[in-house]
């Protein structure tokens, strides 16, 4: 078990200090395994393997005894009965680090299994290798966590604090200034909790797999592989039931397996999903490889992931104030009660604060198209280099969206299922959100180990692009208006342009056998056996996206953009180096939007920080009394202690300035504040003794 601090202590709890989960976290894994292998002929052999694992994982916060929101601050609807559902109610104020339990899904409990059964035919004939087989993947989730996709309010329940309560109509732009003084007024814009009714809540989810493939060596020089696989992803069930759905056009929630309902919810799932694949290498000669291949992959995105958690088994009450410049109620009033639903026949009503997921009864499961080609040379001195170009492009990325969108300046009234039903809950859809592509070109040139030196050096230059907001499928874009969703598409939140490393072993020359202080004594024998390893690597930033306050948008599931008013230009770190702040980039290049629609600045438009590490070994092993060993261990991480900054702050609306127009605060916009957890230097010693 570890204890891990908050920033502000034991009862205002906060953000851990160093990264991860706050408070103690224990697990533990156990699994088996067993394979056999039967030849059936000469050239044909039958293999099979069946494993199991069982992961058991928990963190807790270290106030998880007290119901503080509830006993302490006298707010009701905070905390419970049980015991997850303790600590202190968040405190969300826009612009600071929040109070509270700031980790929504503390505390978890997991038990999670996984089981699969693997089975093989190769045959082999003339110049052919025939390869079939099949493939069953089974997972078990078993989870008490109070988590719900999209909200930052747990267990114990929480309130925001945003800056339109304190805001004049048609005046400046909001800032954490007036968030702060709508915190002291009492006045949440937005205030939530999470009930978990089913504690463990339950999912089950399988997977089917057939492929077949030939490897053929047309000739000596030329092989091709080719071949197919078929995948089939069943809706997936809870551990006694199906799972549930939200109808959109009922407003009505479907218990997957009670009543009416299927336990497949009546989603259906193609069976006729093929991956092809084609491969070919070819041997100019015994120093020069050409390779190339293609292949198609199935989405493997498990559905029970973001379904797990949904209303009627774990309930998520959101909400929201009615305008961009109201606010919910008063934090004294505290937070309503959620009452705890009968399945009755299987469909059942929903709060409309109440937030839920869905599935489209047609499910598109998309496909992944990845292609390369490689060139590989024998160099000379040992060295072996390789330059390939890699792509992939992600057809119908599987996402959420969100179907409780509202048009620009539609508040909270203009959601769509408002409009329809009164629901202003968010009430989200797993379907395919778009298309993203990767292109790069990836080098290396490796020395494999020998007379005491390894040498790999890699250099890769990239660009990514995809639905910014969105990199993967636990997330969601940042503009839901159908209208305008084709505002989000553009570089991507994982794209970094440059990527460099260097790694190395080295064996000191001295001691028995080397060229220095290579006679036998005591100097030599302390003198001889170290080694050294290097690790250096380059990096370029992450992208940053310049944003604005969407009081003027208020149009609540988007986000806002900063106008481009200017050439905006990277001024660099610096300043931040020298320990003061200073704009990282050129603030006067982007305006706040106070009009009712979207800004010009394209997201992920600049890119952040880069950054670089040197990680350093020494080793050195005693041999003595025939098989027992004593190893010295010298490490340094980020050995020269370089710095790993953050990207700077980007709400322009955070800028301050003057009547005339010059600028009075950066108020942390274009401002480097921080650095990254676990990026400073650490040095470590160690003896490792064997017997």
């Amino acid at each position: 078990k570890q204890d891990n601090a908050t920033v502000f202590g034991d009862f205002l709890q906060g953000p851990p200090v160093g990264g991860g989960n706050p408070g103690i976290g224990s697990g533990k894994t156990h699994n088996i395994s067993g394979g056999a292998t039967y030849t059936l002929t000469s050239n044909m052999v039958l293999d099979s393997n069946v494993g199991w694992v069982r992961m058991n994982s928990g963190v807790e916060q270290s106030d998880i005894g007290q119901n503080k929101g509830l006993d302490i601050l006298g707010i009701p609807g905070t905390n419970g009965n049980r015991s997850f559902e303790g600590g202190m109610p968040l405190f969300d104020i826009s612009g600071y680090t929040g109070l509270g339990t700031t980790e929504s899904y503390m505390p978890y409990f997991r038990s999670d299994d996984q089981m699969q059964a693997v089975l093989n035919l190769n045959w082999v004939k003339g110049s052919h290798n025939f390869r079939t087989g099949t493939d069953v993947y089974w997972q078990a989730m078993n989870h008490t966590q109070p988590e719900f996709d999209g909200t930052s309010q747990g267990a114990r329940g929480g309130f925001d604090y945003g800056s339109g309560p304190t805001l004049l109509r048609g005046g400046p732009s909001g800032n954490n200034f007036n968030s702060f003084a709508t915190f002291l007024l009492g006045l949440p814009t937005q205030i939530g909790r999470v009930n978990e009714v089913d504690a463990p809540f339950t999912t089950r989810n399988i997977a089917y797999s057939f492929y077949v493939r030939d490897q053929w060596q047309v000739k000596p020089k030329l092989t091709v592989s080719y071949g197919t696989r078929w995948e089939y992803f069943p809706v997936p069930t809870r551990a006694h039931r199906g799972l549930e759905r939200y109808n959109p056009q009922t407003n009505m929630m479907e218990i997957g397996g009670v009543g009416s309902v299927p336990e497949d919810l009546g989603v259906k799932v193609s069976k006729t999903m093929f991956a092809p694949r084609l491969g070919m290498a070819y041997r100019f000669d015994e120093k020069t490889v050409l390779r190339a291949g293609y292949g198609v992959t199935n989405d493997p995105f498990a559905l029970a992931r973001p379904m797990r958690t949904n209303h009627p088994v774990l309930l998520n009450l959101l909400i929201q104030a009615p305008t961009s410049f109201g606010w919910t109620s008063r934090t004294a009033d505290g937070i309503p009660a959620i009452a705890n639903p009968d399945l009755g026949n299987g469909i059942i009503p929903i709060p409309g604060d109440v937030a839920a997921f869905t599935l489209p009864t047609e499910f598109n499961r998309g496909k992944i198209h990845s292609w390369n080609v490689s060139f590989q040379r024998e160099l000379y001195l040992g060295f072996v280099g390789e330059a390939a170009y890699v792509a992939t492009k992600q057809v119908d990325q599987l996402g959420y969206r969100e179907l409780n969108w509202s048009p620009i300046n539609g508040g909270q009234a203009g959601r769509q299922l408002a409009q329809a039903f009164g629901r202003r809950a968010q009430t989200r859809i797993v379907t395919p959100i778009g298309d993203s592509t990767y292109h790069a070109l990836q080098t290396q040139l490796n020395r494999r180990f020998a007379n005491g030196f390894q040498l790999g050096m890699n250099y890769t230059y990239s660009r990514s692009k995809g639905i910014a907001g969105a990199p993967d499928s636990d997330n969601l874009a940042r503009i839901q208006i159908p209208e305008f969703y084709h505002l989000n598409y553009g570089i991507s939140d994982l794209n970094r342009p440059h990527a460099f490393n260097v790694t190395n072993i080295t064996e000191l020359p001295f001691g028995p056998g080397r060229r220095w202080l290579n006679e036998r004594g005591v100097v030599a024998a302390l003198a001889g056996g170290w080694q050294v390893n290097n690790t250096i690597s380059f990096f370029s930033g992450t992208p940053i996206s310049v944003t604005a306050s969407g009081a003027s948008l208020n149009a609540p599931e988007s986000a806002q953009r900063a106008d481009l008013v200017g050439t905006p230009q990277i001024i660099g770190t610096g300043a931040a180096e020298r320990g003061q702040r200073f704009s990282y980039f050129d603030p006067s290049a982007f305006a706040p939007v106070t009009e009712a629609r979207f800004g010009t600045a394209p997201w992920n438009f600049l890119q952040g920080p880069g950054f670089w590490s040197w990680n350093f070994g020494l080793f050195r092993e005693f041999r003595f009394l025939d098989s027992k060993t004593l190893q010295f261990r010298f490490e340094g991480f980020n050995i020269l202690d370089s710095p790993r900054f953050n990207n700077p702050g980007s709400n322009v609306s955070n800028l301050q300035r003057n009547a005339d127009g010059s600028i009075r605060s950066l108020n942390g916009f274009t401002e480097i504040t921080s650095t990254s957890g676990g990026s400073e230097r650490q040095l470590r010693l160690g003896l490792r003794f064997g017997f």
